[in-house]
């Protein structure tokens, strides 16, 4: 049973938010014409894309439907993809907006599919051990029918979880800088 609690736990943990553990690239080589791409059962769902050293964004299956439904007939260069049903098997799929009129490399950023922990192993994500063992440590006193001791060790679980997500957002060795792209369509002509 304890086994149970754990392996639930970290599970949730794991989806709760895009830890830099649980992020991982697979590339594809995509033949002419293909628009649906099966990644790899290690990939739980896509986060991102590049297709020809451009990165494609990831959009709404009914917004294409609403903005230009031509897309998803049209050969050209991939604009976007869609997320769509995992295949029988399990495994994410996308939908590439355009066919693409040569093969390229699509360049997969993925949720990673979690990996149970083993009977000595300690959890991938750094930093969460303190929100599992709290999280854990509920469940218990909830099964033994101590609520009111299960919830206050819900709630350290859920501060020691925010304390973790913070580390990993502000402590760590990460800078997010978003440059746009701009295009020389404008000179000091124009705004003569």
């Amino acid at each position: 049973m304890l086994r149970s609690f754990i392996d639930r736990r970290y599970e949730m943990i794991w989806d709760s938010a895009l830890w830099r553990e649980s992020l991982g690239t697979t590339s594809y080589t995509v033949a002419i014409d293909t628009q649906e791409v099966t990644l790899e059962s290690s990939v739980d769902f896509p986060v991102s894309a590049v297709w020809d050293d451009k990165e494609i964004t990831p959009v709404d299956y009914s917004a294409v439907f609403q903005l230009d439904p031509t897309l998803f007939n049209d050969s050209g260069a991939v604009a976007n993809f869609i997320v769509v049903a995992k295949s029988s098997t399990g495994a994410a799929k996308i939908k590439l907006l355009r066919k693409p009129k040569e093969s390229k490399t699509l360049l997969i950023l993925g949720k990673l599919k979690i990996t149970a922990l083993g009977d000595s192993d300690s959890p991938l994500i750094k930093g969460i051990d303190n929100a599992l063992l709290a999280f854990v440590e509920g469940d218990m006193l909830e099964h033994l029918r101590q609520y009111g001791k299960a919830q206050a060790k819900y709630q350290e679980a859920a501060s020691q979880l925010t304390i973790a997500k913070d580390m990993e957002n502000h402590q760590s060795a990460s800078n997010t800088r978003i440059i746009p792209e701009v295009k020389s369509d404008w000179s000091s002509a124009d705004f003569i």
